[in-house]
C-alpha cells in the first residue's frame, strides 16, 4: 500500500485474543473517535467489525478466554492520515487457507461495485450450504472502503502462513 500522505496518528492498536465483547467495546469507542462524519464513522466501524471478526473466528491461533470459550488471536492497527484511514489486521492461518484467501481477495479486487454487490448476493445464498462467512466479510469490506484490499500471505512453515490485510478508507 502506498502511504504518501502525512501520518497524523496511530488511532488504535491491539494484539491478543479478539473476543466478541472486546470488539464490541472497541467498536463503540471507534465510533466516538471519528464522530465528525456519520457516514465515514459507520463505514470505518463496519470495516473494523468485519475484519476483526474474521481474525476472531478464523485465526489458526486460538486462546481460551473463558472456561470453554475460545477466541482467535491476532492484531489490528488503525492509522489516520490527512485524507484517509488505513485499517490493518494480521493473524496466523492454516497454510491450505492461504490459497482460498488469495483467490477471494484477488477476485474482490478485480470487480467493480456493481459486480461486488452481485457476488455478495450470490455468496450469501451459498453461505447457507457451506461455511463461507469470511468471504462475505471481505466482499463487504471491499464495498465499504471503495478501495482495493491490500493483502499478503507469508509462509511460516509447512502447516501455517500469516495473513495480513489492509484497507484504505478515504475521508
Amino acid at each position: 500500500m502506498n502511504i504518501s500522505s502525512y501520518q497524523k496518528e496511530k488511532v488504535l492498536s491491539f494484539h491478543g485474543p479478539l473476543t466478541i465483547n472486546l470488539l464490541s467495546f472497541i467498536g463503540n469507542y471507534l465510533k466516538s473517535v471519528v464522530n465528525t462524519d456519520q457516514v465515514l464513522s459507520s463505514r470505518l466501524y463496519k470495516i473494523f467489525i468485519e475484519l476483526t471478526q474474521n481474525v476472531s473466528y478464523y485465526s489458526a491461533e486460538v486462546k481460551e478466554v473463558e472456561r470453554g470459550i475460545k477466541s482467535g488471536v491476532g492484531w489490528f492497527l488503525l492509522n489516520e492520515y490527512d485524507e484517509y484511514f488505513i485499517f490493518t489486521t494480521g493473524n496466523l492461518i492454516k497454510k491450505e487457507d492461504g490459497f482460498k484467501l488469495t483467490r477471494n481477495c484477488t477476485e474482490i479486487n478485480s470487480l467493480d461495485e456493481e459486480d461486488l454487490r452481485r457476488l455478495k448476493r450470490k455468496t450469501r445464498g451459498e453461505a447457507k450450504i457451506r461455511d463461507i462467512g469470511a468471504h462475505i466479510g471481505l466482499i463487504q469490506t471491499g464495498l465499504l472502503s471503495g478501495n482495493l484490499l491490500d493483502f499478503r500471505i507469508s509462509e511460516i512453515n509447512n502447516k501455517h502462513s500469516y495473513f495480513t490485510i489492509s484497507v484504505r478508507l478515504n475521508k
